[in-house]
Parts: C-alpha cells; structure tokens; sequence
C-alpha cells in the first residue's frame, strides 16, 4: 500500500517567510501591501462565473504544467486537440490591467488556462512564468478561487535538474531524464513511476499547489521529471509520456499525428529564445 504523502517517501517543502524575531523589519514590512497573483477571466469565463450557483466554473480535471519542460509536453499532447482560453493567471499585472490573451506562443512567458472543447470540464493550467516565494501562495489560492474541486482530479506536471536528486545509486548508473512521482491521500491511484525517494524533496510552486490538494482532500499526483540539461530537450518532455495512461490524463487524451513536428519546432523556438538572452 503507498504511504500518504510526506511520510516514507520524499516530501513537500513550502518557502520559508524571514525569521520571527526580526521585529523591525516586520512591522516595516506589515505597512506595505503584500504581492499578490492576479486571477484574469476571458469574459466567456467571467458569464459563466456570474451564472454558476456556487461562482465556479466547473471542472472534472485540472492539469497544472510548470516549467518550460512540463508546459511543452502539454503543449504538444493535450493543447494540440481545440481550446479556449478561460482566462490569465498573472504575478507581474494590477487589476486594471488591460490584456487580450493574444500571446500564446508556447514559448512566451505567461500562465494560461485553456479548456478543451471535446471536454469542456478539463482545464489546463500552463505556466511559463517564475512564480516568486512569497507570491506562490497567492498564486495557488487564485488558481482554485473559482474552479469547484468538489469532484476533481489535478494532475501536476514539473521539472527539476538531476543534479538535486539524492539517492544511494550514482547518478552515473542512473537512466537520465526519468520520472518520480507523489500523491495526496485523497488519490487512490498509483502514480505511473516510482515515488520519489526519501530525503528528496519537492519544492516552489510544485509543492504549494500539491500542499492545497492535501489540506482541502482533493485528489491529486504529482509528477517530476528529473533532466540534466539546462535546456529544453525532446528526451525531456517526452518521459511524461507515461503520465497519459494515468489518472486524470488517460480519459482526454486524442493522438496528436504531428507530435515529433510540434516537439522540434518548440524546441528550436526555445533555443532561439535561449540565444536572445545569452
């Protein structure tokens, strides 16, 4: 039987706020406002909000990528089928901010969450930002603000550098890029690769949305794929491809024919971005 989560494998670690004791500096620090995420819904989103009973939007499924890695394998096997786009989770815009929701390279650096049309209860969270610590709270409690998670599955996507993961092989013996996984108690499934291995740890925006699943008993699983490229590579994105025979991914998955197409495009997009800011 698999452990619950945080005890016998490896663990959820949260950012840690500054030291208690710095009296000073928090009482400075309480009279400026505290950043905070900002949730923009398309106005298709904000009609069925303003409809709903319960102001959510309903959702049997939400798929949470971050990271360029996790965001590209997303990209190219679920957002190839048709989508909306429902709205633009932010940490960088004020309220009134204007945005059309016209950047959608998957290279650019925004966080959007898409619908499927073929399953309008699947959402899909891309996040191609770098979420600051003391914003990913905020972050994680804009992004389920108005999605009901009463009856949902979330399945979150990340990756890491093979250089932070601790184990009694050499990583020299050990097969690169691979995948580990953790799940909340609330999963009765059993994640598709092995679970990730004490005294490794999750960490950043992985582990907070993770965190609310937990605490709020919301099925969900966690999968991170370990790479030792500082780049984004097609052997990367493509060792999620056995998280689409799992829950909750297996029930909406089409062929995308054109997937290797699609792979080398992003890519080599990627690697021309990469080349800009080099």
């Amino acid at each position: 039987m698999a452990a619950p989560l945080g005890c016998g494998y490896g663990d959820l670690v949260l950012a840690s706020s500054r030291a208690v004791d710095e009296e000073e500096e928090e009482d400075e620090d309480s009279q400026k406002p505290s950043p905070s995420a900002v949730l923009r819904w398309s106005a298709q989103a904000q009609q069925e909000i303003a409809e709903s009973p319960n102001d959510c939007i309903e959702c049997s499924a939400l798929i949470v990528a971050i990271g360029p890695v996790a965001t590209g394998f997303i990209h190219t096997y679920l957002l190839h089928q048709d989508s909306d786009i429902l709205g633009l989770l932010s940490t960088g815009l004020s309220e009134n901010t204007c945005n059309t929701f016209q950047q959608t390279s998957p290279a650019d650096l925004t966080c959007y969450l898409h619908r499927l049309k073929a399953a309008p209860s699947v959402i899909l969270c891309q996040c191609n930002i770098d979420v600051p610590p003391e914003m990913m709270f905020s972050w994680t409690q804009q992004l389920f603000s108005c999605i009901n998670i009463h009856n949902t599955y979330v399945g979150v996507l990340a990756s890491a550098p093979v250089s932070d993961f601790r184990s009694s092989v050499a990583l020299s013996d050990i097969t690169v890029p691979f995948l580990r996984g953790l799940k909340t108690n609330q999963f009765h499934g059993k994640p598709v690769c092995p679970y990730l291995e004490q005294p490794n740890t999750v960490k950043g925006l992985p582990a907070s949305v993770l965190t609310h699943c937990q605490v709020h008993r919301v099925p969900a699983v966690l999968y991170v794929c370990y790479t030792d490229s500082i780049y984004v590579e097609i052997p990367a994105i493509k060792a999620f491809l056995p998280v689409l025979k799992g829950t909750p991914f297996r029930d909406i998955v089409q062929e995308n024919p054109q997937a290797d197409v699609t792979l080398r495009k992003l890519v080599e997009l990627r690697a021309l971005q990469n080349n800009l800011y080099t």
